[in-house]
């Protein structure tokens, strides 16, 4: 399983790049690629972003063909480029995800051999934490043809396998106000 920790996004909400925010003394990403590495992952990269500050945080990193276009486009890339893998994505704002959550998700994969994607869930609905499958690289090149741009959207079009997860595992940083220690 190869893991593919997102980092192309915009950060507009926090101001400046999250992938490179320390917390607890290490950068999210490289909280997000020690968990994946943790907790099964043979190989760890990141996709999109400041590819040069990343690989300065020892990470392997490459640059999204289409900057910006959003998480299914470098999930799409990242599918792409480790055919006939399945890939292990996560976004890079999961500070508290831990190698347990990454072993449940990797061990339902095969549990759910019709689905092309398992999704962690918990209370508040799905997670940019997710298994993709190469079997589904071809519908997910069509939903982007077709403009689909919501991640939940093309879990629900793909028919995503859903496991449950620890709320805490999935918590995401979007402002400053969601740092650890912030308020």
């Amino acid at each position: 399983m190869i893991g593919v920790v997102l980092t192309g996004g915009a950060s507009s909400r926090m101001g400046r790049d999250k992938a490179l925010i320390e917390v607890d003394g290490s950068a999210m990403a490289v909280r997000v690629a020690a968990a994946l590495a943790a907790g099964g992952c043979d190989t760890v990269c990141c996709q999109g972003g400041d590819v040069e500050a990343l690989g300065a945080l020892g990470l392997v990193a490459v640059p999204d063909p289409t900057p910006h276009a959003g998480p299914l486009a470098a999930i799409a890339a990242a599918l792409a480029a480790a055919e006939p893998e399945p890939i292990l994505v996560a976004a890079c704002d999961l500070v508290d995800l831990d190698a347990s959550t990454v072993r449940a998700l990797i061990e339902a994969t095969p549990r759910n051999p019709a689905a092309g994607v398992v999704v962690a869930v918990d209370a508040d609905g799905t997670h940019l934490l997710s298994v993709w499958s190469p079997i589904v690289a071809a519908d997910l090149a069509g939903l982007l043809h077709e403009g689909v741009a919501s991640y939940r959207a093309a879990l629900e079009r793909l028919g995503a396998a859903q496991v449950g997860v620890a709320r805490r595992a999935v918590r995401n940083v979007n402002t400053p106000a969601d740092l650890p220690g912030a308020g």
